[in-house]
């Protein structure tokens, strides 16, 4: 439908692989189960990545394990080595996203490898998803920009964009990892990409923190885009980006997703009431705005 917007949710992986206080395998289960009831068809679950360096992530095979079984939707795990890529196939998973960074000093922190070995274990991660059947989408970190180079030219952007196509993925995602973009820049950078990537869908991965992550999404809406990352309750951070914030709220976006006459299929009230048992497991506020005004009875909500 033209205009159904798809959204992927994230808070299970993204949005809480800052917190420092580790959610339970039982907890994270219940919010997945909960997701889907709200009508999520699409749930990034887990990361495969070392326990150490992200100790929330460390039940991601546990998690796998305990998946309901829903034909129409789709678990996914963010895979950032070929490590990775065994333990998500291990786990059952059909769907990884294998990402990388466009920028080499995020690359090294990250992942402790260069932008050029990085580039060397993305094709042998992708080749490794394709021999095991499994959907690869592809995915650029900080391509509109990064905290510690600052900006990330749009021509090496593209230049990644057109690597990863060559690889054979089957979508791509762009990520703000940092919350730098602006508007303009994204509906530039959109519109030469998808020149590139004809009927290979586009990923918009936005955070918020900058306060332009709505606007950014619209502006994505506009050249195109169908398809976007969100996390409830606003949730989310990179814990090797300074000063890294949430994603855009899954409640906040179909909220005006909706006002603007699109269909995502997501019951907004539920996604909501997530959000406000997170908030109260959490026992802080969260970056999200919608999911607050659920709470109050007397308002309308339209």
């Amino acid at each position: 439908m033209k205009d159904h917007v798809v959204i992927e949710e994230q808070g299970l992986r993204d949005g809480i692989q800052n917190l420092t206080q580790i959610i339970a395998t039982e907890k994270k289960i219940e919010f997945i189960n909960k997701l889907v009831e709200a009508g999520v068809k699409r749930i990034q679950v887990c990361s495969f990545v070392h326990p150490r360096l992200v100790p929330q992530m460390a039940d991601a095979e546990a998690v796998c394990a305990a998946l309901p079984i829903q034909k129409d939707v789709i678990f996914s795990g963010l895979v950032l080595n070929l490590k990775g890529v065994e333990r998500g196939i291990d786990a059952g998973l059909s769907h990884l996203a294998c990402s990388i960074s466009a920028s080499d000093l995020h690359s090294q922190k990250n992942t402790r490898k260069t932008l050029q070995e990085a580039k060397v274990d993305f094709g042998n991660m992708v080749k490794s998803c394709q021999q095991n059947n499994i959907t690869v989408r592809g995915g650029i970190q900080c391509a509109f920009g990064c905290r510690y180079e600052g900006k990330i030219e749009k021509e090496h952007v593209l230049d990644l964009v057109k690597h990863h196509l060559d690889m054979g993925i089957e979508e791509l995602a762009l990520a703000d990892s940092t919350g730098m973009a602006n508007p303009v820049q994204v509906e530039a950078l959109l519109s030469e990409v998808k020149a590139l990537t004809g009927e290979i869908p586009v990923v918009l991965h936005l955070h918020n923190t900058e306060s332009k992550g709505y606007a950014n999404l619209y502006a994505a809406i506009k050249s195109g885009a169908t398809i976007f990352d969100t996390s409830f309750g606003g949730l989310g951070g990179c814990p090797f980006i300074d000063s890294a914030s949430g994603n855009i709220a899954t409640e906040d976006t179909v909220h005006m997703l909706h006002q603007m006459g699109f269909h995502t299929g997501i019951n907004v009230k539920r996604i909501a009431a997530i959000s406000n048992e997170m908030e109260s497991l959490l026992g802080e506020r969260l970056q999200g705005n919608m999911y607050d005004l659920y709470k109050n009875a007397d308002i309308e909500i339209i």
